[in-house]
């Protein structure tokens, strides 16, 4: 095959039992214009196995000898690939079986240089978040909608809105030109270490050329019990995925996040690290383009309840940025731990004027892999 329109990068460490699901959802994309990069971050033989399985000249294989950062894995991933299209797919997640024939449809009506869309989210059977458990929450969308590169920069950085809505590389593809863009700049596209996927985000809204997003998911998004973004999420129940992760990144806590905040696995504290040090590398001048500490304490404090089983450990690194920065935050604003009675969600999302979605019961849907859960969002979503 020469030339291909899109190149789909795996980068897998070590996760054969959900990578060879992913890669299943790869392979049945319709067409012929499109290669599949594997970056292998030092596996186990059984990895290779499952690339051997395919036979397929559609997909190049390439291994690291030792275990590498995630951020230097991607890059030697993107080295290798050759299509006109670039997306990155973890090694959990998986492609719907229309995603290359909506994307093609997309591209060929708007010339967009990046696209990007909607996910649907599947929680794997052994996703450590219990209550989860073999769920899959589906998104309602059918259009395609121009975006602003630079109100969606200010509405992150004041926080309107959460770093998945940026046109990150991880759910988007993006045009071979854009990431050379950034590599004239930078050097290399993942150009700040161990938060790759934020950075595209932020940089990708920096370069030249039109973004449009697409309000149908065209991938699952999938947390499986080695999902490191499940890690941070669930604060009181990833610490033993959190611990191998910083492990293979050969880093500490306090030297990944930066000196202008505290050390913690809070999700606000490391959302407003990668804000800090983007702003640092990308735009340092821009003052409009700023962390507001305050707002970080602030959005700590109130989301104290989403995970109460953390309550006390977050409320003390609000305590702690807060004293960093001499301010006060106001007792009445803490609000009382109110622990919750967790269960599992089925059945319609949304309001009662407005379906945004539906849970589905992955036991009773009989599936248990992602590739099931991509196949059964395609058959529940219309014809492309």
């Amino acid at each position: 095959m020469t030339s291909p329109r899109f190149s789909i990068l795996i980068p897998t460490r070590d996760r054969p039992d959900t990578f060879q699901h992913t890669l299943k959802t790869v392979m049945a994309q319709v067409g012929d214009d499109y290669e599949v990069i594997v970056a292998d971050n030092c596996s186990g033989p059984r990895t290779k196995e499952i690339v051997d399985d395919w036979n397929s000249e559609k997909i190049k294989y390439i291994r690291s000898d030792a275990i590498i950062p995630m951020a230097e894995n991607w890059e030697n991933g993107l080295n290798e690939c050759s299509g006109d299209y670039i997306t990155i797919l973890g090694d959990d997640d998986g492609l719907v079986p229309s995603s290359l024939s909506l994307a093609r449809n997309v591209i060929d009506k708007t010339q967009a240089k990046i696209v990007s869309w909607a996910l649907h989210t599947y929680w794997w059977p052994d996703t450590i978040v219990p209550w989860n458990r073999n769920r899959l929450y589906l998104e309602f969308g059918d259009n395609a909608v121009h975006m602003d590169k630079r109100n969606t920069l200010i509405a992150f950085y004041q926080g309107q809105i959460s770093f998945g809505k940026l046109p990150m590389i991880y759910n988007s593809f993006i045009h071979k030109s854009c990431i050379e863009q950034v590599r004239q700049k930078f050097g290399r596209y993942f150009a700040i270490p161990h938060i790759p996927d934020v950075f595209s985000g932020v940089v990708n809204l920096t370069i030249d050329g039109d973004w449009y997003h697409v309000n149908r998911p065209m991938a699952v998004r999938g947390n499986s019990g080695k999902s490191n973004g499940t890690a941070q999420w669930a604060r009181s129940l990833g610490e033993k995925q959190r611990e191998q992760y910083l492990i293979e990144e050969k880093v500490k806590l306090e030297n990944m996040i930066h000196e202008t905040l505290v050390p913690s696995p809070n999700l606000q504290i490391i959302i407003a690290n990668c804000k800090i040090k983007c702003k640092e590398l990308i735009f340092p001048d821009d003052d409009e383009l700023t962390v507001d500490i305050g707002m970080v304490i602030s959005g700590i404090i109130t989301s104290l309840n989403v995970e109460p089983e953390a309550y006390d450990d977050n409320l003390f690194d609000a305590k702690a940025l807060a004293d960093k920065y001499n301010l006060t935050i106001d007792p009445s604003k803490i609000p009382q731990h109110q622990p919750t009675h967790r269960q599992a969600t089925s059945g319609p999302i949304g309001t009662k004027e407005n379906t945004t979605g539906i849970a589905v019961n992955g036991d009773l849907a009989d599936i248990s892999d992602i590739n099931g859960a991509c196949r059964l969002a395609d058959a529940l979503m219309p014809p492309v």
